[in-house]
Order: C-alpha cells, then structure tokens, then sequence
C-alpha cells in the first residue's frame, strides 16, 4: 500500500503552497495533550479510569454490537421493521428517561416511517449491561393517514397499521417527551401518533366498514405512563404495564397541542409537559388534566429541549438557535441566550449550577447563568473524544452527581460514554464577531477582510464581493450545505486563503461540501485554499455558470464521514466551464471519483489528481462529456481503487439530460501512474485490466500524447470497449515506477514540455 507520497520537483512548490498557511490557535484536544478514549466494563470501572485525567470512558457490550444492538428483537416482521428497523431509537429524534437514584436509562421510540416497534430497553449504568423489558407490540390495528379526497389523483384513503392505542402508545419520535417520574417511580411518555412506515391504499374500500380502523391519526396521540419494574407494582400499574393517562382531546381542553413534545419533572415532584407553544403542570399522583396549572404561552422555538433548574426554580429550554430562559413558576421567559454552533439540545446540570450540553460525538460546551456575562464554551475533543454519534441527543446526556460525572449515548454503532471535564482543558476561543454580520456589511462588489479567529457559523455568500480568509478557521456549517455556501445568480464572487476542515465544522453527513457554489451564472474562483475532511470538497448545482480553482489543496473527502454520499473531491454540476490550475487534489474516500465535471468545457492545468491510499473511484469523471482538457499535471490512480478506469467521457446520459455532448478530449504531457497492480487484496480485483477510458461520447477530437505512462500488469488498453484507438504511440511507457525513476511512494514533478 503506498502512502500519502512524497512530492518532488515542481510539484513539491505545489504542496508547500497550499498546506503552509497560518491558522489560528484551536485550543484543540491533541495540542493540549489531553487523553484518548477508554474502554469500561461499567460506570465504577470507567470512573476509575477517568479519576486522574477525565476524558472519555465508553462502556461496550461488545465489538460488533456496542450498546442497544445486542437487545434488538431478532426476526423482526417487515410491517414493524419499517425502513431502518431499531437503530431509530437512538438516532432519530428521540431522548431517554433517567432514573437517577438506581442510575438506569430507559429507551422508546422509532416514529414516522422509521420503525414501528414500541418496545422499552433499560441500560444499567453500574452494571453496564442492557435489557430489553418489553416486545414490540403487534400493529393489527388501523389509522387513517390520508382520508377520502386527501390527495390530488388518489381520492381513496392510505391506512397504516398500528397497536392498539389504548393499551400501548405506539412507536413515534419521542423528541423531548418521555422522562422518569421520582415521585411515581414510572416512565411517561408524550406520543403524537404511531408511526406511518407500514401503511396501504385502500383502493377498494376494503375497510371501510371495518372495526380495525379507529379514525385519523390522533387516536394515538397522547400522555402515556409505563411502570419499568419487572415486579413491583408502582402507582397502580402492573410490572412492565401502560397505561394512556390523557387522550388527544383531553389535551386539546387545555390548548396542548402535538408538536415537538417536551417535558420536565419540578422540585414537588409535578410535571411539566406540553408542546413547542404551550405547557402545563400537573400532579403524576392525581392525574387530572382539568386541574393542571398552564404556563404562559411560550414562542414557538420549535424542537428543544427542556430541563428544570432546582437550584434556581427555573426551566432551560435548549433549540438550534437559543437557550431559553424561563420562571418554573409561571413559564415566564426571562433571557434568551444565543447559540454559538449545533450542540445536540441537550443540557445536564453539574453541582455547580453549570450547564453541560453534548453533541453526541466529540464536542462538550458549558454555559455559566451566574457569570457576569453569560456565554457559551465550547471544548473540541476532535480525535481524543467520540468518533461515531448523532446530533440528537435530547436526554440521552445527565449528570452524575454523585460521580461528578456525565453519561451518555447517541448511537447504536458505540457503547454508552463517561465523560469527566478535566478542569485544565482550555475552550475555543471563539471570534466575538458573525461571519453572516460581516457579509451583510460588505458593499456588492467589494472586499471583505475578515479578521482572523475562530468562528463558529458558516460562510454564505449571496452576492458578487472578494472575501479573505487568512487566519480564519470557520468551524460552522452554511444552510445545511457546506463550510461555504456562495448562492447567487450571475454574481462575481472571489473566496481566497480558505482553510476548510470538515472535522472541526462537523461537516461529515449528508453532501456537506466544503464550498457549496449554486446559482444561474455564478462566476467563482477559489484562490489559495485548502479543503480536508468533508463528505465533498466543492460541489456545484446544475444551472451554469463558471468555477476556477487555482493554487489550493483538497483531499481527504469523505474520509470517515457519516454520510452514504460518494466522497467526490471535486464535483462540478452542469455549468458552463471549470478550469483547475496549479492545484492538488488528492485521497478521496467513500468511493467517490476524485474529480467529476459535468460542466461543458473543463480544463486541467498543472495539478495532481492522486488516489494515494484513498478508497476511491476514477480519478477523472466527465459524465456528459463536452470538451476536457489535461496539461502538464499528474495523475496516479490508487491500489486501493474500486475502478479500474482512469477517466470516464460521457458515461451518465440519463442524468445529462438523455444524451452526452459530442466530445473534444485533450490529454497531453502529463505522468500518468497506474499503482493498481491486479493483486487479490486489491478491491477492483475482479474488475479485470487497466483502462485509460470507458468512453462512451460521440467523438469530435482526441489527443492523447507526449504523456509518460506508468502501468505494471501489462494487459492495458485504452478503452475496453474498443471506442477509441489505442493510442500509444506518441507517448512513454514505464513497467515500474523504478523504470521511471521513481520510487515507491514518489509523485514526479510535472514533465517538460
């Protein structure tokens, strides 16, 4: 397996540009020397290990099935399954209730077409082991999703099965709706419906009279309790029993309605519960909904979270964009506090009144209401803290008070964390200024300096000006779309010394890209930037336009990102022109081509395109064909590959609109290295001989000379599919890298002309 390469000659000028620029100071894990994570068999266990140093200690089942996987019902029907079977309980939007004094944590939920199983799971913190305490219930009964006349072209119903929902709540997204009762030592849970995985056209009426459909979808809405014990009996349930305490209508009595379910348990021992605009109180004990105490209206915040503050009679509601402060008493909001980048909505609260939220993988940020100036701090474990997690992590995070610890899980695919803060760790000194602020400042068409720091916001760009970056690390993400996001029609936007890290942004899941251009006409360049660690490096829409990039590094894509989109390094949409110089682009992952250009007119300059050890595809994609040009620049195809191609023209007409362009290919004085070798350990293996092109364009003109040609099988041809001639005449051919000069792991220098 070669490395990551050793560069040399006119090359070597090219990495030192584009790696060398000056960031600012990260206050990140591994500079300050803090510990790696641990393995635990239990929370003592693991509490020991963090005693010195704090850090991180994850409590494993085992290596295939690490937490809640090792309990999952087996031999699951495919009307419960749904689309993505258990692993929704703890990773859609779904929290955990918390039985503090025996250190248990209780799990539900699935929801919408997620999964359909209602059953509870228990994880013990001092054994560290889980139980499922329930089975799923059978989903033999029916709700209405989508009545008569509903939907345009379908004017007959869509039913979706569901359990009997005043005997068992049925699966849905728990949001922040489910916690552990001290007072009644019982789960209650706050359920908008059962879940609409399973569900079927009833075209002929088949039930229209039937007594298995209960209505629409709010006869399973509801306030539910559930007694965990599987013994005793506790306020007046039976071991392992619910029971449906509020209906949908009883709730509407009091203005409670199903969105974004929330919930709390006060100091007396009452609970509070309601929705994104309105909460009441009530006593467990007593359960009447008639006498519940409602709180003033609440602002529709959206999806949250909501904790009770003992110490200062208060309620914490945590959401994307702010922390809510409100009177316990009254529901009276007293601050509102801004959020400083994704933080998981979650909030546990230390001896020192501090609140501790968590989001879900290796970020930790604390927020002190006493301080004279309240703010947020974030601590960034990078590699040092969790590696694998979700987002929405809701209660599935408390404090240990009587460790001064903190517990917590976001994903089936780890085991269940202790964390210890250690008290040295330093925070992320955050920039006090908004990157959205600074651009809405900046005149159209002028220049925007922004002053070097760290800032946690991503970068939009939604009309023509000059933005520099030196010294700046962006560790936010923009629109859901990337590190930066330029979207305008026709606009003029240069972007230079951007250094984009899509670990530090968390830009890892979806197509996170680290620049995001969109827009009818856009003209980009993108000048001295380096861009590593994103699902994509830069990614364009398909409504023309031109994208230059010169003098910048990308590598890395979709290296262990949690996302199934191909790790593209490069990928230009259906645009106008892409021209490429005097750049690297290298080591993409997750089986993505290194660069891909559905643009009519590509050009290649001076630039190394190199699979390295990557996991990657072709090295060049041009899907739709058009003209593509390759100059004085190398390019070297990984052992590792899972394609056997080096390029590809005009291969996707189906996504080119029906048909590819007519093909003008350039490919001269270039090294072009094949280290793929056919060894059984490679993964192309089976896939046959080395190929130049699958080639499936019209072709209008093809050059392919003065290049110096590195292959060792022997069997190489040009194009499998005989669509073009072979073309060896007019270029240079080594049988190793030896023969050519180099060694194992070297990049030439670009040829001469």
């Amino acid at each position: 397996m070669h490395g990551s390469g050793q560069f040399i000659g006119n090359c070597l000028v090219i990495i030192l540009t584009c790696c060398l620029y000056a960031a600012p100071h990260n206050a990140l894990a591994d500079e300050q020397q803090l510990p790696a994570p641990t393995i635990g068999v239990n929370l003592d266990d693991c509490a020991k290990k963090l005693e010195q140093q704090g850090g991180w200690c994850e409590i494993r089942v085992n290596d295939k099935h690490p937490s809640i996987s090792s309990v999952w019902p087996e031999n699951l029907s495919k009307r419960i399954r749904m689309r993505t079977g258990g692993k929704s309980i703890l990773t859609a939007w779904n929290s955990a209730a918390f039985d503090e004094d025996n250190l248990y944590f209780y799990f539900f939920g699935g929801g919408h077409a997620d999964y359909g199983g209602n059953e509870v799971y228990r994880f013990d913190l001092k054994k560290g082991q889980w139980k499922r305490l329930t089975d799923p219930s059978p989903l033999d009964q029916l709700y209405v999703l989508h009545d008569y006349g509903a939907r345009k072209n379908k004017p007959w119903r869509r039913l979706c099965w569901m359990p009997d929902p005043e005997k068992v709540p049925g699966s849905s997204h728990t949001y922040d709706g489910i916690l552990f009762s001290k007072k009644t030592k019982t789960v209650f849970l706050y359920t908008y419906g059962a879940a609409n995985g399973s569900c079927l056209e009833d075209k002929e009426d088949e039930y229209k009279n039937s007594p298995l459909v209960w209505g629409d979808r709010r006869v399973g809405f509801g306030w539910y309790e559930f007694n965990p014990s599987v013994s005793d009996e506790r306020n007046g349930l039976a071991p392992l029993k619910w029971r449906k305490v509020f209906s949908y209508e009883q709730l509407k009595q009091k203005n409670v309605h199903q969105s974004y379910p929330v919930s709390a348990e006060l100091t007396d021992g009452s609970i509070l519960l309601g929705s994104k605009n309105r909460t009441v109180v009530y006593d467990p004990i007593n359960a009447d909904i008639q006498g519940a105490k409602s709180l003033t209206g609440q602002a529709d915040w959206g999806d949250g979270l909501k904790v009770y503050d003992e110490k200062r009679n208060q309620i914490w509601s945590i959401h994307k964009k702010s922390l809510l402060q409100f009177d316990a008493s009254t529901g009276q909001l007293i601050h509102t506090h801004k959020q400083i980048i994704p933080h998981g909505k979650s909030i546990a609260i230390n001896r020192d009144g501090d609140l501790v939220s968590w989001d879900g993988r290796w970020n930790i940020f604390m927020f002190s209401p006493d301080a004279k100036n309240p703010g947020w701090r974030h601590y960034n474990w990078m590699k040092q803290g969790p590696q694998r997690g979700d987002v929405r992590v809701y209660g599935k995070w408390v404090y240990l008070k009587d460790y001064d610890l903190y517990a917590g899980i976001s994903s089936h695919e780890t085991g269940f964390w202790i964390y210890k803060h250690p008290p040295q760790m330093k925070p992320v000194n955050y920039a006090p200024l908004n990157l959205g602020e600074l651009v809405k400042k900046t005149v159209t068409g002028g220049v925007l300096k922004v002053p070097a720091g760290i800032y946690g916001q991503g970068l939009y760009i939604n009309r023509s000006m000059t933005v520099d970056l030196t010294g700046v690390s962006i560790r936010g993400i923009a629109n859901r779309k990337g590190i930066v996001n330029v979207s305008c029609n026709g606009c003029q936007v240069k972007i230079t010394n951007l250094n984009a890290d899509g670990i530090q942004a968390d830009c890892l899941g979806g197509n996170c890209a680290g620049i995001k251009a969109e827009g009818k006409g856009f003209d980009l360049t993108v000048d001295h930037a380096v861009i590593k660690n994103t699902v994509i490096g830069i990614i364009t829409d398909n409504r023309g336009g031109t994208l230059r990039l010169t003098n910048s590094l990308i590598e890395n894509s979709g290296l262990d990102d949690r996302s199934k989109t191909l790790g593209h390094g490069f990928y230009a949409g259906d645009i106008d022109k892409v021209v490429v110089e005097n750049s690297v682009i290298r080591r993409s992952f997750g089986k993505g081509h290194l660069f891909k250009s559905r643009a009519t007119e590509t050009e290649i300059v001076n630039t190394v395109i190199a699979g390295l050890d990557g996991r990657h595809s072709r090295l060049i994609d041009f899907p739709c064909g058009g003209h593509l040009s390759v100059h004085e620049s190398v390019l070297q195809q990984g052992e590792r590959t899972d394609n056997i191609d080096l390029i590809s023209v005009g291969t996707e007409a189906k996504n080119c609109g029906g048909s590819v362009r007519p093909s003008n290919v350039s490919i001269t004085n270039n090294w072009v290295i094949f280290d793929r070798d056919e060894s059984e350990d490679e993964p192309a293996f089976n896939y046959g001989f080395n190929r130049f092109f699958t080639w499936r364009a019209p072709i209008e003109k093809l050059v392919v000379s003065g290049n110096r040609i590195i292959e060792t099988t022997g069997r190489f041809r040009f194009d499998g599919e005989d669509h073009v001639p072979d073309l060896s005449e007019g270029n240079k051919f080594f049988k190793s890298r030896k023969a050519a000069g180099l060694g194992p792991d070297q990049l030439p220098g670009k040829p001469s002309r």
